[in-house]
């Protein structure tokens, strides 16, 4: 082969290749990386609600580091609990050309116009444990089983109450919901409902403030702007002050994660209590896993964020090779409904703490208190 025949089979080669490169393809095309053939880098985007949580730091940092061993070149950006800066920072990432943005959202209405600025720019939008609402921009969704993380909570409350085996109370309950803004949050209470609207209805469960939903759609009355740890603090001052100071027992509170624990059983102690009430949670965050050892908190939800952040990455890894990714179930946005993969989550307490988070690698011995 001459000089001439070589040069002229580059060149037919990179016309081949051009039209694949240099026009972005069809939404979600991509031509780059990891296993799947081209020249180059596959861009990701991660964009997490916050820091201030310890588990969105986690998710964060898990993801990563799953994607960048596929080889990825990988963006992590942190809004700090600001939705224009989350629909900022996706924005950006649109423009600078991530073939796949990952969205966790502090707000699933707003970060639509976001998700679908990465779509018009030939990017696959994947939702993050939050579902994006009311747009078509949305590919695949991972998350754990919403619903059994309240039914969870509902059935530790029920359990140790004995409200099965026929206690007939009353017993004084409290319900804290999560953020208006958060689609799972309704999911997660219904959950809960289901389990303890039951009692409430029987008269066995009552609420000395009267705080209680008429029906599990209604639970954004209870709900606890962006799940903040103060916010519920300030809540249960108010209603242990104005309802239970007078001596009358408080015997459980539905919380419905770690943080809207914390402002609770802060408020217990701050108010003098010789007792904890049951306390519920969600997320196993260091400082709670604690709180369950010392007996503050009665239980939280695990779920294992690693393993949400391997599926997500092997969801993207099988697009980036052609493949359907893994999501046999579908959760509707309002707009479409969306192929989901569903993790199951776990009940945690101080009878098993130590086998499920301690031995399961997921947090150390000593950072669990124990």
């Amino acid at each position: 082969m001459n000089k001439w025949t070589k040069v002229l089979g580059v060149v037919a080669a990179t016309a081949m290749f051009i039209p694949l490169a240099a026009c972005g393809g069809s939404r979600g095309t991509t031509t780059a990386g990891g296993d799947g053939g081209g020249s180059d880098t596959v861009k990701v985007g991660i964009s997490m609600p916050e820091q201030m949580l310890e588990r969105w730091k986690i998710d964060g940092e898990n993801l990563k580091k799953q994607l960048e061993g596929y080889g990825y070149d990988v963006t992590l950006q942190y809004a700090d609990g600001k939705t224009d800066l989350q629909t900022s920072q996706i924005q950006n990432m649109a423009n600078n050309g991530m073939n796949y943005v990952v969205i966790a959202s502090i707000d699933g209405t707003a970060t639509g116009a976001a998700a679908e600025q990465v779509a018009s720019n030939g990017g696959k939008v994947i939702a993050y444990d939050r579902l994006i609402m009311n747009t078509d921009a949305v590919d695949y969704y991972a998350t754990f089983s919403l619903e059994d993380v309240g039914k969870m909570q509902g059935e530790y409350i029920e359990q140790k109450l004995g409200l099965k085996d026929g206690k007939k109370g009353p017993f004084n309950v409290e319900l804290m919901a999560g953020s208006p803004t958060d689609n799972n949050a309704g999911y997660y209470f219904k959950g809960a409902w289901d389990v303890l609207g039951p009692y409430f209805k029987s008269g066995v469960l009552q609420s000395k403030s009267g705080k209680v939903p008429s029906s599990a759609d209604d639970w954004q009355s209870i709900g606890i702007d962006n799940w903040d740890r103060q916010k519920a603090q300030n809540e249960m001052e108010n209603r242990i002050n104005s309802f239970y100071n007078d001596g009358t027992k408080l015997d459980a509170v539905l919380a419905q994660n770690d943080a809207e624990a914390t402002g609770t059983y802060n408020t217990v102690e701050a108010a003098g209590w010789d007792y904890y009430p049951i306390i519920t949670g969600q997320d196993a965050e260091k400082a709670n896993v604690q709180a369950i050892v010392q007996g503050k908190q009665s239980m939280t939800v695990y779920k294992d964020t690693r393993e949400l952040a391997k599926a997500t990455a092997e969801m993207i890894k099988d697009m980036v090779d052609g493949k359907d990714p893994k999501a046999p179930d579908t959760f509707n946005n309002g707009t479409k409904d969306v192929p989901s993969q569903l993790l199951t989550p776990v009940t945690v307490d101080k009878d098993n703490l130590k086998e499920i988070l301690v031995d399961g690698g997921y947090i150390s011995a000593k950072d669990a208190g124990l």
